[in-house]
């Protein structure tokens, strides 16, 4: 008989006993369930984090920082700005205004409705801003905010997070109040998670004078080279230029590492638990079949092939435990509303993650399967003959 048939008829008598050990089997596809489902869940957290920074990224639209500094701690005057605005690679509006909007950004404090307080940004824009973002962002209660009046909207995220957010309540920052008159949503984007009124307004109320970072649009993705090297090589502007994308990106790096370490970490403590339990399962599959396996040895069938035929029940087990967990992170936790660091993101359990998943089971079932799988097939002949 051929390897390959020998493999297939060790396989196929394998998984025909499956039933007679339904129990140790549940366990074993129950365990790599957990595993999984646990997992995939934690990174699900990273993976929303990072498509919620990301979501509304474009590719011509550049954030222009002070050098050393992030978006919230620059310095920009009006004539940085104007500078700014005459770069080559800028895009304008139709009547002619250059697509630049300075931005101010304060640190407030917001009461949650879980009842503690969080820091928040409260961000300073402006109309131009809007038109950056008129494919995404949509008010979808009340109005826009006016220019030189204490008014603000908040984003969705922002609104089911915190109190006095709604549209016609009066919330106080920094001592000073503001009229929320409109609530806004950004395509589920990091910035549904801001109050924002009129940059101008901003500065003047919480008496500064100069902008924290400026953003362009560019009049397409190849002119963003032309842009930064002229604004950088301005020797009145000490700046630095990044693609939006790739700014948000670098910023949010620190925190999804972090929870891909504990994922990863999580599931792997979980997975040694679970390998043991399947090396036991198969150890166990093994000894009950001592006999069998030795008549098949005697009748010419190589230990080769038996070391394959326990792996494939051993990774048989696994891969239904793959897909309960990645089913059950998937329905219990992808598009759930979580709440981290004061911002509100919804988990993203991807097909990638599923198949993620699937591997580490795999993983899991090869290792749990191999030591067992090389037992059966060194258990001298006779010896196994006279097993009871």
């Amino acid at each position: 008989m051929s390897f390959f048939r020998q493999v297939w008829a060790v396989t196929v008598m394998n998984l025909a006993a499956l039933p007679s050990r339904a129990g140790a089997s549940l366990v074993t596809v129950i365990g790599v369930a957990t595993v999984i489902a646990v997992m995939l869940s934690l990174l699900g957290i990273g993976e929303g984090v990072l498509h919620a920074g990301l979501r509304n990224d474009q590719p011509d639209r550049a954030i222009v920082l002070s050098s050393g500094a992030s978006e919230l701690m620059g310095s920009f005057s009006k004539a940085d700005v104007a500078q700014i605005a005459e770069a080559p690679g800028v895009a304008h509006t139709p009547d002619g205004r250059a697509m630049v909007q300075p931005n101010a950004s304060v640190i407030v404090e917001l009461q949650a409705k879980a009842g503690a307080t969080n820091n928040a940004v409260f961000t300073g824009s402006g109309e131009i801003g809007r038109l950056m973002n008129s494919g995404s962002f949509r008010i979808i209660q009340g109005r826009t905010y006016q220019s030189g009046l204490h008014e603000l909207i908040a984003g969705v995220a922002a609104q089911r997070m915190y109190k006095n957010l709604d549209v016609g309540d009066t919330v106080v920052l920094r001592g000073t109040p503001w009229k929320v008159v409109g609530i806004f949503e950004d395509q589920g984007g990091i910035d549904e998670n801001a109050v924002v009124s009129d940059a101008d307004t901003v500065l003047a109320a919480f008496n500064r004078t100069s902008y924290q970072s400026v953003l362009v649009k560019l009049t397409s993705p190849g002119a963003f080279r032309q842009f930064k090297d002229a604004v950088m090589s301005n020797p009145q502007l000490q700046v630095k230029v990044e693609r939006v994308g790739d700014y948000y990106r670098s910023q949010i790096q620190q925190l999804t590492s972090l929870l891909s370490f504990v994922g990863y970490f999580v599931g792997g403590v979980m997975a040694v638990g679970v390998v043991f339990g399947a090396l036991n399962t198969m150890y166990s599959a093994v000894d009950a079949r001592k006999r069998e396996i030795a008549t098949l040895r005697a009748l010419g069938f190589g230990g080769t092939a038996v070391v394959i035929s326990v792996i494939v029940e051993s990774l048989v087990l696994a891969v239904p435990g793959a897909l309960l967990g990645g089913a059950l992170a998937w329905l219990l936790f992808n598009n759930h509303d979580i709440a981290l660091g004061g911002i509100s993101f919804a988990m993203d359990v991807t097909p990638g993650l599923v198949v993620l998943g699937l591997i580490w089971a795999l993983v899991i079932g090869l290792i749990g399967g191999l030591t067992p799988a090389i037992r059966a097939a060194r258990v001298p002949v006779a010896q196994a003959l006279r097993a009871t």
